[in-house]
């Protein structure tokens, strides 16, 4: 019975490590440097995360992402934005992290149509608050 209940244990513990999302806190270095800079988009596990999240829309993501501002990190929030050369107004993105519950959010705005993307399916008043914005 004591062997049968380790077994559970080591199998519980390894799944727990198998799903667990790697920390993205190495981003709180970036703030004020420009996601070209640092590389932001083609960074792991940054990368490998948004790709989860993204499905089909990623390739859109990395391919459409153009101009940019510079990284910022306030209130252990991680905000990174970029929009489409010659159609910032129409087409853009943001990237947002929340350190504290290591949850990655993206926000896509196509030609006006805001899709926003949440690992948990909670809201962030920074996505909310690009969500809402007219240019």
């Amino acid at each position: 019975m004591i062997y049968i209940k380790t077994l559970l244990i080591l199998f519980i513990s390894s799944q727990s490590l198998i799903t667990a999302k790697p920390n993205l806190s190495y981003l709180k270095g970036y703030n004020g440097k420009y996601p070209a800079n640092v590389k932001l988009l083609s960074n792991n596990p940054l990368n490998k995360r948004l790709k989860t999240l993204l499905k089909s829309r990623y390739d859109f993501l990395i391919k459409t992402w153009g101009p940019e501002t510079p990284i910022e990190v306030k209130k252990n929030t991680f905000i990174a934005w970029g929009c489409q050369q010659h159609n910032c107004s129409n087409t853009n993105f943001t990237i947002v992290v929340d350190f504290t519950k290591n949850v990655l959010y993206v926000g896509i705005r196509e030609e006006e149509q805001v899709k926003i993307y949440s690992e948990d399916g909670s809201k962030n008043i920074e996505v909310i608050n690009w969500a809402n914005r007219t240019n």
